[in-house]
């Protein structure tokens, strides 16, 4: 019955002394904290023979109370009257001394936890703090959950060793899964320890034995609470009891409570702290690597600087794709992937960025060996990105007025205002004595940027002959040398741009003007090389071609290289528009036919597979409908124009 001793003076005056020398473990509650206690002290009971006396204190937890002491000297009536009165006191007087010291230990929290953001730090504060507040805990320790493990983790401890940071328990694992998991705060004896910890792993068990010097626990009790922040569940708190001390009480376990609530206060300002100082972080670095790039931009560096500037800061390899550069091109396949993407996406070939703005792609950056983007090579990628796109517009705008310049050049010489000396003649290479021919370009789906890569193309192809510029949808091509340069240039035009053709998907239509005398006669090889093109146009029918048609190629299409489309049209309905209304085109394949085989009978009708006499009926019937003689020479020239004109 008397667990505790105690040498504490009650009493003491003139006539006597009293001590008590022993105690039930309740009255150790003077040690403790005595929430919301209120004592009712029924009486006190002494043997004056043996001079001892006992007194028994009823209070609401846990029932009842027993002190005994002794008494040295004199024990008069009044003696005992005034012991009543001095246990009440000494009772009052312990209940506020612990009360004070509950108080300050909140007051000391409070301030621990203004002085420091560090969250492991915090945590640690408040388990001290809370086995200073609770006497009877003899150990605990604070867990937080990590929701990618799916686990509870040990953050802070007190009593027990290293081992306890090994113990890792799922939800509803134990009495942290269970509390945590629930939600729910407890006062757990022995028999309901057992119970609750049945299904903790053998792992998790064993770590937590040892973390607590446990060999049997039959003294253990515990207290359990959850740590939440506005229903967001963060961790748990969890205390051991294994001395003889009293039991834990509801109001020890409102106390543990109201620490896990300063726990949860302390671990979301922690956080809001940490992405404070993250977002700031994010901003310094952001800005140096703005900087960085900034720099490279106002120095107008080449692209090369840029992508060796962005393999240093990402530690990765890094490849650059400029879509108006054909010496990055990869295989056909690899850029027909490319051509799909319109967002950073990882393909096989690496992790992809396109480099552009909504208009257009200027080109891709590659990055190998990554597989996910942080929120730092992220930026590193962006800063890059704007840095190329920024340098595909400087090189579009300076095009555009290296462009200006030669058309502005160009429409002099054609115009007949050239000057006969002008140093931008021999800036291109230019010799105003030398032969000169014009060839022009016609691609199927024109745009700034489709004629960018086509002028790099021929520029790196043919590298001496560098007057190339835009003249609103067609490209124009000055060069100059002799008849077998022209002939030399018009053959390995074919090689040179179907390989471009075949990587756009594109059809493109070139036509060849003559070779002039000199550089001042180039209006005359433009307007040939235009009427060139305009042919090559009509041949053009595959999807992936390239038409090539040479002045010298026109023949008897040049008589009417200069009359509309409109014209030519209603020339040729004139005549073969009664053919035409005929819903069956065998007259009309008759006459083609005919005229093919230079009006030879048996050819034509050996041709069509059909008797001659068929065939002189046939005839005879276009004559009728078309009211022609198609043995009358000016008649025939007129049907085989129209006939040539529609093909």
């Amino acid at each position: 019955m008397f667990l505790e001793k105690h040498t504490e003076l009650i009493l003491n005056d003139d006539n006597c002394s009293f001590y008590i020398y022993g105690a039930t473990k309740e009255w150790s509650l003077f040690y403790g904290r005595p929430c919301e206690i209120q004592p009712n002290l029924k009486g006190v009971h002494w043997n004056k023979k043996q001079q001892r006396f006992s007194a028994m204190l009823y209070i609401p937890e846990p029932n009842e109370c027993i002190v005994q002491g002794i008494i040295f000297g004199d024990f008069t009536d009044y003696d005992e009257k005034f012991l009543v009165w001095q246990l009440e006191k000494t009772f009052y007087q312990k209940t506020l001394i612990r009360q004070r010291e509950q108080k300050l230990a909140i007051i000391q929290l409070m301030g621990a936890m203004n002085s420091t953001l560090k969250i492991k730090t915090l945590l640690q504060t408040i388990m001290d703090f809370a086995i200073l507040a609770i006497p009877v805990i003899d150990r605990g320790f604070l867990m937080l959950f990590n929701p990618e493990m799916e686990r509870l983790y040990t953050v802070a401890s007190a009593g027990v060793t290293e081992r306890i940071f090994d113990y890792a328990p799922q939800l509803g694992e134990g009495m942290a899964g269970y509390t945590f998991q629930t939600g729910v705060s407890g006062i757990y004896n022995y028999q309901e320890t057992l119970e609750i910890m049945s299904n903790v792993t053998k792992l998790n068990l064993d770590a937590l034995m040892e973390a607590a010097h446990l060999g049997r626990i039959e003294n253990n009790t515990s207290m359990a609470v959850p740590i939440t922040f506005h229903e967001r569940k963060l961790g748990i708190m969890i205390v051991h009891q294994y001395t003889n001390k009293r039991a834990f009480q509801q109001s020890d376990l409102r106390l543990l409570e109201s620490f896990a609530s300063q726990a949860a206060v302390a671990i979301r300002n922690a956080e809001a702290y940490e992405e404070i100082e993250r977002l700031n972080a994010y901003f310094i670095k952001q800005h140096d690597i703005h900087q960085i790039f900034l720099k490279l931009s106002l120095q107008n560096v080449q692209e090369l600087k840029i992508i060796q500037t962005t393999k240093e800061l990402l530690q990765l390899d890094v490849q650059y794709v400029n879509l108006a550069d054909r010496k990055t091109f990869l295989q056909l396949a690899e850029m027909n992937k490319l051509s799909a993407i319109k967002k950073d996406q990882l393909i096989d070939i690496g992790y992809v960025f396109p480099i552009g703005n909504e208009k257009e792609t200027f080109g891709y950056l590659i990055i190998q060996q990554l597989e996910k983007l942080t929120s730092q090579q992220r930026m590193i990628i962006e800063n890059a990105a704007m840095s190329l796109t920024l340098k595909s517009l400087q090189i579009q705008a300076a095009g555009q007025t290296i462009f200006k310049e030669r058309f502005e050049l160009f429409q002099q010489l054609i115009s007949g205002r050239a000057p006969l000396v002008d140093s931008r003649y021999d800036e291109l290479g230019l010799d105003i004595k030398k032969p000169t021919f014009v060839v022009k370009f016609k691609l199927k789906q024109f745009s700034h940027k489709n004629s960018m890569q086509f002028i790099q193309h021929v520029q790196q192809y043919f590298k001496d002959q560098h007057f190339i510029f835009t003249k609103r949808e067609t490209v124009v091509w000055t060069l100059q040398g002799d008849t077998a340069f022209r002939q030399k240039i018009k053959q390995q035009l074919t090689q040179a741009i179907i390989s471009w053709v075949q990587f756009y998907h594109q059809q493109v239509a070139i036509g060849i003007g003559d070779v002039h005398d000199h550089l001042l006669m180039v209006a005359q090889s433009a307007e040939e090389s235009k009427q060139a093109l305009r042919q090559a146009l009509r041949h053009t029918q595959k999807e992936e071609a390239v038409t090539i048609f040479g002045y010298e190629d026109l023949g008897i299409n040049r008589l009417f290289s200069k009359q509309s489309e409109e014209e030519l049209g209603q020339f040729v309905h004139d005549i073969l528009a009664p053919l035409y209304k005929l819903k069956d085109e065998t007259l009309l394949t008759t006459l083609r036919c005919y005229t093919h085989q230079d009006r030879s009978i048996s050819k034509t009708a050996s041709t069509l597979h059909i008797h001659q006499n068929t065939l002189y009926h046939r005839l005879e019937k276009i004559e009728q409908l078309l009211n022609r003689d198609l043995h009358n020479p000016a008649h025939y020239l007129e049907i085989h124009l129209a006939l040539h004109l529609s093909e």
